[in-house]
């Protein structure tokens, strides 16, 4: 299959689903509309998957290119593309479907259990992973999103309620992180240890990079995941 990824900064190190790609035979491009990259053509692919950001879905003053990566997601929900926005992606997502975004007043940092609702059991994408009971994710987010009109709500943590849904059959929102090695997060926390969620349920970086168990934990999940996601007919 023919897939897109769109990045709000140059990745330093591969994601956590390269290899699932490569197992697969997929061709994977790159979208960096932010560096003012042409916008692609979404009809050219198969599924496109919108990663995180430092920056603020409504804060498009300071980066002007956030007009032209919404006006590309209503360009794939037209083309009836599957789309996948994680964190940022999601943030974007919500807001181009009329939802509010704004500044969390409870915001996330750790690897947090993400409990599923009723619907989220029962999504193709989600019902595999430990039999629709929930799995590990990975929080790091200051912004948050309310759930726009006519999605299904799927996911939400103990700190903070939305943190997936879907729009008609083949667009999905996680607020949380699957695609991050621990590579990727000891040079992210060296680089924006200033702009770590701090407070009261919020992880310390020494224990968010303890166990590595936990990063082959949403590995695994962020694999089967985009299994759900490219099964979708």
């Amino acid at each position: 299959m023919r897939i897109l990824e769109v990045h709000h900064w140059q990745p330093r190190f591969p994601y956590n689903n390269a290899a699932f790609y490569a197992r697969r035979g997929d061709r994977v491009d790159t979208s960096l509309l932010f560096a003012g990259e042409k916008t692609p053509d979404p009809r050219g692919y198969d599924a496109v998957v919108v990663y995180g950001g430092y920056m603020s879905a409504y804060d498009e003053v300071a980066h002007p290119w956030i007009k032209e990566e919404l006006r590309f997601l209503e360009a794939c929900l037209g083309a009836g593309t599957r789309v996948l926005g994680i964190c940022l992606g999601s943030q974007l997502l919500a807001r181009l479907l009329g939802a509010r975004v704004y500044k969390s007043e409870k915001p996330e940092f750790g690897f947090t259990p993400i409990t599923l609702t009723d619907e989220g059991s029962l999504d193709p994408l989600f019902k595999n992973l430990n039999a629709g009971k929930g799995f590990l994710g990975m929080e790091w987010h200051n912004d948050a999103w309310d759930l726009p009109k006519g999605c299904a709500h799927l996911a939400m943590s103990e700190r903070w309620r939305n943190q997936a849904f879907r729009y008609s059959d083949r667009v999905y929102a996680i607020q949380f992180h699957l695609e991050f090695t621990r590579e990727h997060m000891l040079h992210a926390l060296f680089d924006k240890k200033g702009d770590l969620p701090r407070g009261e349920g919020i992880e310390s970086p020494e224990s968010f990079l303890a166990d590595p168990k936990r990063f082959d934990s949403v590995r695994a999940t962020m694999e089967n995941m985009l299994g759900g996601l490219l099964a979708i007919v």
